[in-house]
C-alpha cells in the first residue's frame, strides 16, 4: 500500500485559528504524497474555515466541508463517510505530524500486514510554546512490537496504549461498521475498545511521529456537567466491556483494575470540581458523590492507595474540608511538576 495506495486524513476543525496553519502545513508536507485530506469545518466562527479554504486553493488533495456546529464526533463521522483511502488517519487541528508520519506508518502496515499501526507521540504545553517540540518524554508506554487482538485489548485496558484515535493508522475496513457516538465528548475513550475488538493485530512503533498540543480551552480541559457526564459514561462503557469479556479476554485482576480506574476517575473529578468556584451544580455533585460512595463500598477501602483513601474518607466524613484541602494539594503538585516534570 505505501508505494501507491491512497490514504485519507480526517481533520475536524472548530475555532482553532492560532494552530490550524501549523497542523495543515504538517500534512501537505508529508513525504508520502498520495493523500486525501478531508477537513470538516464544524461551524468555526474565528476564521479557521477561511484558512482551510486557502489551503484547499493551494493543494488539490484537500477537500473542505463547512457544516453547522455539531460536535467533534459528527465532524469525524462526516469525514469517515467521505473517505476513499485504503487506510485512514486522524489529526486534531491543534496537533501536527512529523514529515514522515504517513510514510513510516503506511510502510510498516503494508510490510507487516497489520490492521492498526501506533506510533509514539510527544506532548507540548501551549502555555510554554516556543516552537520546539519536547522530545524528552514520549507515550504510550507499551513496548515496541506486534500485538494480537487479546494482547492489544489488555494493553488498552492497562493504559499502556492511549485511547486517542490520533497517533494511529487504520485499515479502512476497521471503520466500516463503527462511528463515533454523536453528541458525546470523550468519544475516543468510548470507541477505541470497539476498534481494537475487531482488529486482528496492532503494531507499535518506537518513533515519536505525532506531536500533541495540550492547551486551555480544549474539550478535555473544559469540565462542564455535560463533559463530566460523558466522561463517566465512557468509562462505564469500557468497564462493562471488560466485564462482559472476562475471563475470555481479560483476567479478573484486569477487571478489578478497570473498576478501580472508573472509581478513581470519578473520585478525582469530584475532588477537583467540588470547590466553591465550580460551575457544577450541587445536585450534580451530590449525585456524583452518591455514585462514588456506592462504587467505593463495592471495591473496598483496601483497594485504594493512600491519596485516594484520604480523599474518599474526607468526601465521606467532611466534604467541606476536602474543598479546602484540594487547592493546597494541587498547588503543591503543580510546583513539583514544574520543578521535576513528574
Amino acid at each position: 500500500m505505501y508505494r501507491s495506495g491512497l490514504i485519507s486524513i480526517i481533520i475536524p476543525v472548530f475555532n482553532v485559528r492560532p494552530y490550524i496553519t501549523e497542523a495543515l502545513e504538517s500534512v501537505i508536507r508529508q513525504t508520502y504524497s498520495h493523500l486525501e485530506i478531508i477537513i470538516i469545518d464544524d461551524g468555526s466562527t474565528d476564521g479557521s474555515g477561511i484558512i482551510c479554504d486557502e489551503f484547499a486553493g493551494r493543494d488539490n488533495r484537500i477537500k473542505v466541508v463547512h457544516q453547522e456546529n455539531r460536535g467533534l464526533s459528527c465532524a469525524r463521522n462526516a469525514g469517515l463517510e467521505m473517505m476513499n483511502g485504503e487506510a485512514v488517519a486522524f489529526l486534531d487541528p491543534d496537533d501536527s505530524y512529523h514529515p514522515d508520519y504517513i510514510k513510516v506508518m503506511a510502510e510498516v502496515m503494508d510490510r507487516e500486514k497489520t490492521d492498526i499501526v501506533v506510533c509514539r507521540y510527544t506532548v507540548q504545553d501551549a502555555k510554554k510554546r516556543t516552537g520546539n517540540i519536547r522530545k524528552d518524554k514520549t507515550w504510550p508506554s507499551i513496548k515496541t512490537g506486534m500485538y494480537g487482538r487479546t494482547e492489544a485489548l489488555q494493553a488498552l485496558a492497562a493504559g499502556k496504549i492511549n485511547v486517542s484515535v490520533w497517533n494511529k493508522l487504520y485499515r479502512r475496513r476497521i471503520w466500516e461498521g463503527i462511528r463515533f457516538p454523536d453528541g458525546h465528548n470523550y468519544e475516543d475513550m468510548d470507541i477505541m475498545f470497539r476498534v481494537f475488538d475487531i482488529c486482528e493485530s496492532v503494531l507499535v512503533l518506537d518513533r515519536p511521529l505525532y506531536y500533541h498540543l495540550r492547551r486551555c480551552g480544549s474539550i478535555t480541559d473544559t469540565m462542564s456537567e455535560a463533559n463530566l457526564r460523558d466522561l463517566c459514561l465512557a468509562r462505564r462503557h469500557f468497564e462493562e466491556y471488560v466485564s462482559v469479556n472476562t475471563p475470555a479476554v481479560f483476567s479478573f485482576e484486569q477487571l478489578n483494575r478497570a473498576r478501580q480506574a472508573t472509581f478513581n476517575g470519578m473520585l478525582v473529578n469530584y475532588v477537583r470540581y467540588s470547590g466553591k468556584n465550580s460551575d457544577l451544580s450541587a445536585d450534580f455533585l451530590n449525585n456524583l458523590r452518591t455514585q462514588i460512595i456506592g462504587k467505593g463500598e463495592t471495591l473496598g477501602f483496601g483497594s485504594m492507595d493512600i491519596r485516594r483513601k484520604t480523599a474518599y474518607f474526607m468526601m465521606l466524613k467532611c466534604p467541606g474540608l476536602l474543598k479546602v484541602a484540594y487547592p493546597v494539594y494541587h498547588a503543591v503538585r503543580m510546583l513539583i511538576y514544574e520543578t521535576t516534570g513528574k
